[in-house]
């Protein structure tokens, strides 16, 4: 099975070229799985302290108009994450697309930062009460941890008690703590016995704040980095073998009771 993660531009203009780009990457690899970074179709809104509804809409209309793109790429399984208004509460929700089939949601990111340039406990609501369960499609068990709540690593764990095969980490992450990211995605892969894979923006955002890039795809066990992105190679595809993440479900720490 091949699974593909990417960082993309933040720079619109920029982000269309690498869309471009990326439509190749998949016509040429043709992946089972792609990833893409946290809430990829839009300018980043919790830049700003203050809320605006508008922007809210906005950024919503936005992602949906995009759906139609992600449905036309070659690839049978897209995970991403898009805003969602519901009952007058503003989520950032994971979903997987499955060709022939439609969109499914996975998880709505319950854990926010409250920092600058990150003002996102002020803008989105929390999942009530926080839910963390499987999905299975195609004969796997996915699972999806939303940037920040990659840190909250007892989830792992208790994704790896079920089964998980494949955990997915959109993100939204700057460039001066690339190296943390990258560490804590290798250690899920070992808490969870799991394929992490995550994507990222890349690029200058809004008052030149620098993304840091690189998506990675790391395996179970070992933590082991089976490819990283870079900004001269934005797209990375890779075979993995599923049967090692069954295997790691009865080896350690998973076979650990607690």
């Amino acid at each position: 099975m091949k699974v593909t993660v990417c960082e993309l531009p933040d720079h619109e203009p920029h982000f269309l070229e690498e869309w471009s780009s990326l439509k190749e990457h998949l016509g040429q690899h043709k992946p089972d799985w792609l990833l893409l970074p946290e809430m990829p179709f839009g300018k980043w809104i919790a830049a700003e302290r203050t809320v605006s509804e508008v922007a809210k809409m906005r950024s919503v209309e936005k992602h949906e108009r995009w759906m139609e793109e992600v449905e036309r790429l070659n690839v049978p399984y897209v995970v991403y994450s898009k805003p969602v208004i519901s009952n007058g509460k503003f989520f950032n929700t994971a979903f997987v697309f499955e060709k022939g089939s439609g969109h499914f949601r996975i998880h709505t990111k319950s854990f926010f930062p409250e920092d600058p340039f990150f003002w996102e406990e002020t803008w989105y609501d929390p999942e009530s009460p926080k839910a963390f369960d499987l999905l299975e499609l195609g004969g796997l068990k996915i699972g999806a941890l939303l940037c920040t709540e990659m840190w909250f690593t007892q989830y792992a764990r208790e994704y790896g008690k079920q089964g998980i095969d494949l955990l997915f980490c959109p993100r939204a992450t700057g460039l001066a703590s690339v190296n943390q990211w990258t560490r804590c995605g290798q250690t899920l892969s070992v808490i969870s016995g799991a394929y992490c894979l995550s994507a990222n923006r890349s690029g200058k955002g809004e008052n030149g704040f620098q993304w840091g890039g690189s998506g990675w795809i790391s395996e179970p066990m070992t933590g082991d980095l089976l490819g990283r992105t870079t900004a001269y190679q934005k797209f990375v595809t890779r075979t993995i073998d599923i049967n090692m993440s069954k295997k790691a479900k009865t080896e350690y720490p998973l076979n650990v009771r607690g």
